[in-house]
């Protein structure tokens, strides 16, 4: 998605993922008010491609799923992995869910999900989300701290 939009994410020590940018996209794109229906729970596929180097002494995957999506409103929440996300859903059917956890083995990872809510057709199928999918990963191994960053196109059915 090229949409040009970024979130700007903050973790905090509670480990939990605060957007900064408000509303977290451009400044004309409002919150829905007439929402879709976009919660449910998705299947995730990511885009083929190898984790960057950097990643490999910190063990990390892609999040599996499903992806829960919850709304009230143009609210959104969720969970993927274990990890709690927030976010907004966009007059566009634009979306933004962001979310972090500390893992059993220390470190942080944060979560960040954007893109586009793809309505089922009216002679049957299911919705879809496409978009992009970042991961900020952090460890301290005994070499010291380590980080590194995932950025892969996704797509998400919803079952």
């Amino acid at each position: 998605m090229t949409s040009g939009r970024f979130c700007l994410i903050a973790v905090t020590l509670a480990g939990t993922a605060v957007a900064l940018s408000p509303g977290c996209g451009d400044s004309n794109v409002e919150p829905c008010t007439t929402c879709p229906p976009i919660e449910g729970r998705y299947t995730l596929e990511f885009a083929e491609g190898a984790l960057p180097a950097e990643c490999n002494p910190l063990s990390i995957e892609l999040p599996e799923g499903p992806l829960e999506v919850n709304r009230a409103g143009s609210q959104l929440t969720g969970t993927v992995d274990g990890v709690a996300l927030q976010g907004t859903v966009y007059q566009t059917y634009d979306f933004s869910l962001v979310g972090a956890r500390t893992p059993t083995d220390g470190g942080t990872e944060t979560y960040s999900f954007s893109g586009r809510y793809v309505p089922a057709r009216m002679d049957g199928g299911t919705g879809q989300l496409t978009g992009s999918f970042n991961g900020n990963y952090s460890r301290t191994l005994p070499t010291g701290a380590q980080r590194c960053a995932v950025g892969r196109a996704y797509t998400a059915t919803q079952q």
